[in-house]
């Protein structure tokens, strides 16, 4: 695998400095986007990938969040829609037309509302339309259908901050990485954790990725803080099946996986390189990388869909360079002297079209991708498809949820009803006590001038009654 040397940038972009650890870049064959640097607020940048170089990055920046923005994440099945995490607890969505692209006065689309705290990450369902899934630093995981806003599961458990998530291949079970050193398995419909065991033995951040044959590869540090790959079985996480050492370097380690070619993309945060690795019968096999002299904050990969194969480009990395203010755009090719298409570079892979629907989903089923042929794939475009942001529920549960607030509602309209009747007995007792009140004064009155008669007339008053 070799690196395009001549590569293509986005100049000019002031890409976010905040510590937190992400990749800060996602990428779909139409659009580029970049979390930015603001101050005051959060914002990224949208850029369309077919015009790279100089750019406006005042007509190109979505700005409207309370918060820095600590990570965006196309949706597979919808070129034009993607998601945003805040430091405000809110996610929102985001739809980028072809045509306009990003407009004066941007809205999301869509506001999911439910974490406590920050929301650090968010990653879609493999296979199901508009499944999103978020961690946060009230540690907990939330599973939401995008369109309705209602969230269709919770994992929780964990006992410190959690750094990374992934669903496994039909997006049943999602594995997770924490700082409290425990590697867990959850399943994603009930949200009760189906195995943990211990994670890397270091509280610097490690990252995960559910390979295609379930096996379940950590990127993280040892015990003696030199980075490292592990491979775990998920069905019994207390022994480690492989470990592979990368490096002794500082930076956080960031793992890209490709699934039709169990390749693995290596990045870390700070370095120049892009390290590559075969995974194949349960080991881990270093095959060569790619080098140059810009350190990278992070990396946007191109999917599967969007790449040439005319060149025999397997992958495309967006390198981070905040430094320079650069995005730089690196081919990753396996040389060919034949120009025919290389079918055994090129399987089949995940195409556009989503298996399940998100209240499929939420109703319990799974399914893997569905699988294209490389060529068609390229022929067909993931348009906006109508995505509309609504309150409906999405099953029994939601339903019963809302019954339950609707007949809360109706207590409390009962209450009030009950209040405002009290309110009015005391008002009127209030109003007979003032009448009451007013005659007391008239007499207390008269009494005083009947009074004050007797004593003009040299009656002694106080004789009066006596007598």
């Amino acid at each position: 695998i070799f690196g395009d040397r001549n590569v293509k940038s986005y100049n000019g972009v002031p890409i976010s400095k905040n510590a937190h650890e992400q990749d800060f870049c996602s990428v779909n064959p139409k659009f580029v986007a970049v979390v930015a640097e603001q101050i005051g607020g959060g914002a990224f940048f949208v850029f369309r990938t077919d015009k790279v170089g100089g750019v406006d990055t005042g007509s190109c920046k979505i700005s409207k969040h309370n918060g820095a923005v600590y990570d965006i994440r196309w949706n597979p099945f919808n070129d034009n829609l993607i998601g945003s995490a805040c430091d405000d607890g809110l996610i929102r969505l985001w739809n980028i037309t072809d045509e306009k692209g990003v407009e004066p006065n941007h809205s999301p689309v869509q506001t999911l509302k439910g974490h406590g705290k920050r929301v650090g990450g968010l990653q879609w369902h493999p296979s199901a339309d508009n499944v999103l899934a978020s961690w946060s630093y009230d540690n907990t995981v939330k599973l939401w259908n995008a369109e309705t806003s209602h969230v269709i599961s919770n994992l929780e458990g964990f006992k410190n901050q959690i750094t990374d998530f992934d669903f496994n291949l039909d997006g049943s079970q999602m594995a997770t990485t924490c700082k409290d050193k425990t590697l867990r398995i959850f399943d994603t419909h009930t949200g009760s954790v189906a195995i943990e065991g211990p994670g890397h033995n270091n509280m610097k951040v490690s990252r995960l990725r559910t390979l295609k044959s379930g096996l379940i590869l950590t990127a993280g540090f040892s015990s003696m803080s030199s980075r490292c790959l592990r491979l775990y079985d998920p069905r019994n996480l207390s022994g480690i099946l492989k470990e592979e050492a990368v490096d002794n370097a500082n930076g956080s380690l960031f793992p890209y996986y490709d699934p039709d070619l169990n390749l693995l993309f290596l990045a870390g945060k700070g370095d120049a390189n892009i390290k590559f690795y075969e995974l194949e019968n349960g080991d881990i096999f270093y095959l060569n990388q790619y080098m140059s002299g810009d350190a990278q904050r992070g990396l946007g990969m191109m999917p599967k869909r969007g790449l040439d194969s005319g060149i025999n480009e397997i992958a495309r990395a967006y390198k981070l360079n905040v430094a320079k203010k650069l995005v730089n755009v690196v081919p990753l090719k396996v040389p060919r002297q034949s120009k025919a298409f290389a079918e055994d570079l090129y399987p089949d892979t995940a195409g556009y079209q989503p298996a399940l629907t998100a209240e499929e989903f939420a109703g319990g089923k799974n399914a893997p991708p569905k699988l294209v042929s490389f060529l068609e794939l390229q022929s067909a475009n993931a348009t906006s498809k109508g995505f509309t942001a609504t309150s409906a529920p999405v099953n029994g549960e939601a339903s019963a949820e809302i019954a339950a607030l609707k007949k809360e509602l109706d207590a409390l309209k009962s209450e009030v009803t009950s209040v405002k009747q009290d309110l009015k007995e005391r008002t009127d007792e209030v109003e007979g006590l003032r009448k009451e009140n007013e005659e007391l004064k008239g007499k207390l009155k008269a009494s005083q001038e009947e009074i004050a008669e007797l004593q003009k007339n040299g009656v002694d008053a106080s004789q009066v009654g006596s007598d």
